[in-house]
């Protein structure tokens, strides 16, 4: 029990002779905790990922990449971060055609990064490598695939064969002409998919396209009108014909004889009505009665009244 309590009279003792460099000392881990915290520990959010520099240790760790979440660094290492995800860009560009029509486009492609040979990306081209390597190559490759051909054949059967050259060709290049030194065919960056969003031409050449279109619609019209009209004057036609078999029909079975016997058939209906009546008989032998001032050559004279 003495020694317990001697034990602790000196540490009392120690601590009251030492205070003072405990509280700097305290005071520099801290404020070093503070000061370091960026350079010790690394979050890379998702989507991304991170390339190792090891400054006392031969540079940009090839072999090696730092995966999403919380690392532990040394401070005197660092991590740059990269966007693993499909990204899109959009470039505004001026094209020649063959036949020197001048116009504009805007494409949209769609790139991504090789997670595989990321450190070489950032050791050979470096994290603007969407300036200094995709936007120059593809801006290139569009040129050249509409300078090729002329303007029909970019900007109407051909242009969809045009913007799928674009992004084979520029994906290619890239492989191409960007490897790293000493090795070859290494995919740095992938150019998935190119869209022509727009083409806007010459404000001449605009509008004579716009009239051209314009006077096709309106010749089709006119084509639909004509066509219309023909249809109807055949429609007519053939009503007509089916008027004249009707009446040639009828005027077949008009005899003298089918004619008088109607005659008689009206006479009979009206003497049985109740209604006050005169009937008048045709002066001829063969006249129909009913018939005021009659004669024979008119026997329809009774089937109009």
């Amino acid at each position: 029990m003495r020694y317990l309590r001697k034990l602790y009279h000196r540490f009392s003792d120690w601590v009251v002779v030492n205070i003072i460099p405990m509280l700097i000392f305290l005071f520099l881990f801290i404020g070093g905790l503070v000061i370091l915290y960026p350079r010790i520990v690394m979050l890379v959010p998702a989507g991304s990922v991170g390339v190792m520099y090891r400054a006392l240790d031969g540079g940009v760790a090839l072999d090696e990449l730092v995966p999403e979440g919380v690392t532990l660094i040394l401070p005197w290492n660092s991590v740059s971060q990269y966007n693993s995800r499909i990204q899109i860009q959009t470039l505004e560009l001026d094209v020649l055609t063959s036949d020197l029509l001048k116009s504009k486009i805007k494409l949209n492609f769609q790139f991504e990064v090789n997670r595989l040979s990321l450190p070489m990306l950032h050791k050979f081209v470096g994290p603007d490598y969407v300036k200094t390597l995709v936007i120059p190559e593809v801006t290139s490759v569009a040129r050249e695939m509409f300078g090729r051909l002329s303007s029909t054949q970019a900007f109407t059967d051909g242009i969809n064969q045009v913007v799928r050259d674009i992004a084979i060709t520029a994906d290619r290049v890239i492989i191409d002409k960007l490897s790293p030194p000493g090795l070859k065919d290494v995919r740095l960056v992938r150019i998935s998919a190119v869209q022509l969003e727009s083409i806007t031409f010459p404000e001449g050449i605009q509008k004579a396209i716009e009239e051209k279109l314009t006077l096709a619609q309106v010749s089709e019209s006119y084509m639909y009108r004509l066509i219309t009209a023909q249809k109807e004057a055949q429609r007519k036609v053939l009503e007509a014909k089916g008027i004249k078999e009707f009446q040639d029909i009828v005027n077949a079975g008009m005899t003298e004889s089918y004619l008088r016997y109607r005659g008689i058939e009206a006479s009979e209906s009206l003497a049985k009505s109740e209604n006050a009546k005169i009937i008048m008989f045709g002066s001829p032998s063969g006249g129909l009665p009913l018939i005021l001032g009659g004669s024979q050559t008119d026997p329809g004279a009774l089937i109009k009244r």
